[in-house]
């Protein structure tokens, strides 16, 4: 469970704030986090997953205050967590090495590596560029590896920036009822997208708008609100 209270966050040397007063619980599936480019989504995102301090406020996640822990506590709760940046960041070499690079940091043997690797390569419809070199990708092919590599590890809690925003329609649909998969066996996912194709998914969304909550609860909902806001 996700619980964020009273969230307010400014960038060094600014005077805005660029989230204001955000406060929610979600339990189980997918958040949509909707709004316009410069709503406060990207920093959102940041803000639960501890990459940024709040100012003010708070995030819980499974009962565990995120800035009340220890260093090695909130460490320790971080791995539980994986955020997905917008603009892929690959290290040099293949396809498959990228994505089978976190569970060999967790210790686990080049056979399972390799094989689980492959397997959400192959759900994700791109198990063809798995010995590809990475420098060679398209954005949209680099977005899926970095989304590849996140689920190889099946993390509690799923944090995706714009993760559909370089895909074509076919790997559009295959990335969404990939984390429809995930989400039903338990992985809290948080996609965040100006895009409202993630609302098809969803199981609750959050509309941002200028940093504050515009609305949150049913995604059908969310649909009406944001014809009214944005047309």
């Amino acid at each position: 469970m996700i619980e964020v209270k009273d969230l307010w966050y400014k960038y060094p040397g600014e005077e805005r704030y660029v989230v204001r007063g955000v406060t929610f619980s979600f339990k189980e599936g997918i958040l949509s986090i909707t709004g316009p480019n410069g709503s406060g989504k990207t920093t959102l995102l940041k803000l639960i997953a501890g990459l940024l301090k709040p100012a003010r406020g708070s995030v819980i996640i499974g009962g565990r205050d995120m800035w009340s822990l220890t260093e090695r506590d909130r460490t320790m709760l971080r791995r539980e967590i994986v955020y997905v940046h917008e603009k892929p960041v690959l290290f040099r070499g293949t396809v498959i090495e990228n994505v089978s690079y976190p569970l060999k940091l967790r210790g686990y043997d080049k056979g399972y590596r390799l094989t689980r690797a492959t397997k959400v390569l192959r759900l994700l419809g791109i198990e063809g560029i798995a010995h590809e070199k990475v420098r060679n990708l398209s954005a949209g092919q680099a977005q899926l590896v970095s989304i590849a590599r996140a689920m190889v590890i099946e993390p509690k809690c799923l944090l995706l920036d714009e993760p559909t925003s370089n895909l074509d329609a076919r790997h559009k649909d295959l990335l969404l009822r990939l984390l429809r998969g995930f989400a039903q066996k338990g992985t809290l996912v948080l996609i965040a997208s100006h895009e409202r194709s993630a609302l098809r998914i969803a199981s609750q969304a959050l509309l941002l708008r200028d940093g504050t909550m515009a609305f949150y609860g049913n995604p059908i909902e969310a649909q009406e609100v944001l014809h009214e806001i944005y047309g």
